[in-house]
């Protein structure tokens, strides 16, 4: 039964794709102006030096967010990402599947609601404890990791110029959460933690396969979300317990084989003290709209911050002159170093135009700086 929902799933969401490209934001941005010239930093160099804490010639710009129902047909998931690199000509693409893909093969059904809305689950995956002793294993090059492997391919193969390009990767807990539900989670892992343990060993392996793959076919590094690393849903043991060691078999795998891999710290309260350690080369998390500020965490860190923007908030409700603030300010916190600008998680797609747009035009004004 579980397959041929998820079949019928996939066709709904190919017929979408058609209707609602059409209304995406990003196709109403103005053509970007003047280009950089030829002494200009080519997009990698930018991001290398921004990794390495070394001067760049502006502030490097990153930008994401979701295509609901336009992102599980491999081409059309390809096309979107690239369309909003070159419109806003960013320092590099981070590919952006929707946010259930991870945990599709191992059962979850999906409600498909169309519009602007992305899926949410009509059916987790795991409801008794024993079920996460019953995962299947997955090559990790099979299912909707293939999609999303295709997908990367007609990506890169499509580029009309070679921009740095990371991956979105979930943290095995982070499945296991999609598959169960907090509450779900939570409560296994308390009460029936060696059956957690043995689900989140398949998980691990399963994504560490699939992080193997995505390099191995030329992205550039991982975006390696974690939904649990925060001090509002586990306790610091616990997340020591179920979720730093199973992150590390993935990390670990690409470590020596990518050379841009970001954590990104989903939620409030992000325990840093878990992961400052991570074989990563940035961090990102809501700077903006859950803390600490930029200028905090670089005295915890050295490695390169990605943030500045509010997406939520600023992006959505302020003006372009707010916008440009921001984009001032973020700058300035990190003495103008060791940044990559870009939103503390996916950007909400209610921003307008004329927001986008300024965000291109502040970080051309830095230039010099």
């Amino acid at each position: 039964m579980g397959k041929d929902v998820t079949k019928l799933e996939r066709r709904r969401f190919l017929r979408l794709s058609a209707a609602g490209a059409a209304s995406l934001a990003v196709g109403k941005l103005p053509a970007i102006g003047a280009r950089p010239t030829a002494a200009a930093m080519s997009h990698r160099r930018r991001i290398e030096n921004a990794l390495a804490g070394k001067e760049t010639d502006r502030l490097p710009f990153g930008f994401w967010w979701h295509f609901p129902n336009c992102d599980r047909s491999p081409r059309r998931l390809a096309e979107l990402c690239l369309a909003l690199q070159e419109k806003l000509d960013l320092d590099f693409i981070k590919f952006s599947p929707y946010g259930l893909y991870s945990v599709v093969d191992w059962g979850v059904t999906l409600d498909v609601r169309g519009g602007m809305q992305p899926p949410v689950q009509s059916h987790y995956a795991v409801t008794k404890p024993d079920d996460w002793r019953k995962l299947p294993r997955f090559r990790g090059t099979e299912g909707e990791y293939l999609v999303l492997l295709e997908s990367q391919r007609i990506a890169l193969s499509e580029m009309r110029q070679r921009v740095p390009l990371v991956q979105t990767v979930f943290s095995p807990l982070t499945s296991c959460l999609k598959m169960a539900g907090r509450e779900t989670l939570l409560a296994h892992l308390r009460h029936a933690p060696q059956a957690v343990h043995a689900g989140l060993e398949v998980v691990a392996e399963t994504t560490r396969r699939f992080a193997a793959e995505v390099i191995a076919r030329g992205a550039d590094g991982l975006f390696f979300a974690s939904q649990t690393a925060n001090a509002g849903y586990l306790t610091r043991p616990e997340y020591a317990e179920f979720a730093k060691p199973y992150d590390r078999i993935v990390l670990e795998a690409v470590a020596g084989r990518s050379w841009f891999n970001i954590l990104h710290l989903h939620g409030p309260r992000p325990m840093f003290d878990q992961v400052l350690d991570y074989p990563v080369q940035a961090f990102n998390y809501h700077d903006r709209e859950a803390g600490p500020p930029l200028s905090a965490m670089r005295k915890r860190t050295r490695k390169c911050l990605i943030g500045g923007i509010a997406e939520n908030t600023t992006l959505v409700q302020g003006t372009p002159a707010e916008v440009d603030a921001q984009v001032r300010d973020a700058w300035m916190q990190v003495d103008r170093r060791g940044l990559i600008l870009g939103p503390g998680c996916v950007a909400n797609r209610e921003a307008p135009a004329e927001n986008l747009f300024q965000l291109r035009k502040s970080v051309e004004a830095t230039a010099g700086r």
